[in-house]
């Protein structure tokens, strides 16, 4: 484990990564940073749900654990990130299992050592310029944790430093990680938008199962071109479009098998096969005995 904790007020105060609020300049001031932290560390009033003045970015790279907000725990796991904002209450340890985590925690002071109190999105807002739309719960691949782990890394190692620019290069460190926040925060809001419409025309397929359904029309409804829509639903949920809707058509003649007097062929009818020899095809294909068979079991 490696660890920076600030002991004295910086001399230098570079404003590479400072940023203006309401009229007013702040700069950001390190407390401390911890790589691979395997254990709970610190004062014991952080040990249970809190809040302070304090932003934290926190990084999960090993293990399992859990974390709350406001009350509420969710499960952390490697590559989920947690940013929190001065108010918010959190708590990183009470459950903490066998998590392994890397943390950066520091504030934005004015001249006049006023704390910033802005949430999270609004502090990346304001050092992009433009609006970021966090997700509920940031997740990153393992790629991606090697990257921002490595920021983390560098920023503590300059922090730990006693080079006469090693405050200017902890700052441009910490300009680096928002970077990488506002890239892949952007990315993680259009991806969920994509599952989004993803999950319509899973629902969509649901609803009109009996009807002929094709991928054009499908990706068309998604907003995707043909061929990414396919490969993006089968990756997605495993199963080609018109195969899935095969598996519905399934469910609903075994339904109608269990519960009706209705021949075959009227049931395929309704679940759209408009050829019963092809509907008792399939059928076998998925269950291994015939429609008649199944009938006979239930």
């Amino acid at each position: 484990m490696i660890r920076f904790v600030r002991i004295k007020k910086p001399d230098a105060k570079p404003h590479v990564s400072s940023l203006f609020w309401d009229d007013d300049q702040y700069t950001p001031l390190f407390w401390h940073t911890t790589i691979d932290q395997d254990r709970p560390v610190g004062s014991r009033k952080t040990f249970v749900e809190h809040q302070h003045d304090y932003y934290h970015i926190v990084l999960y790279t090993k293990g399992r654990g859990n974390y709350s907000q406001n009350g509420i725990f969710y499960p952390a796991t490697p590559g989920t990130c947690v940013l929190t904002y001065p108010g918010l209450r959190h708590d990183f340890v009470s459950r903490w299992g066998k998590a392994v985590y890397s943390e950066i925690t520091f504030s934005y002071v004015n001249t006049s050592n006023k704390y910033l109190k802005i949430p999270f999105d609004k502090l990346l807002e304001l050092h992009a310029g433009t609006e970021v739309l966090l997700v509920p719960q940031l997740h990153f691949s393992l790629d991606q944790v090697q990257i921002l782990r490595n920021l983390f890394l560098t920023l503590t190692d300059h922090l730990n430093s006693t080079h006469r620019f090693s405050m200017f290069h902890a700052h441009n460190e910490l300009t680096k990680i928002f970077g990488f926040l506002v890239e892949n925060a952007v990315l993680a809001r259009k991806e969920q938008r994509g599952n989004d419409r993803f999950e319509r025309v899973k629902d969509y397929i649901e609803e009109h199962y009996y009807k002929s359904l094709t991928i054009d029309e499908l990706a068309k409804l998604a907003g995707f071109s043909r061929g990414y829509f396919f490969r993006a639903f089968k990756e997605m949920f495993d199963i080609p479009p018109l195969a899935y809707q095969q598996t519905i058509r399934i469910e609903a003649a075994k339904t109608l098998l269990k519960t009706t007097p209705l021949r075959c062929n009227e049931i395929a009818s309704r679940v759209g096969f408009s050829d019963v020899y092809f509907f008792h095809r399939i059928f076998k294909k998925h269950l291994g005995m015939t429609p008649n068979q199944f009938r006979a079991k239930t």
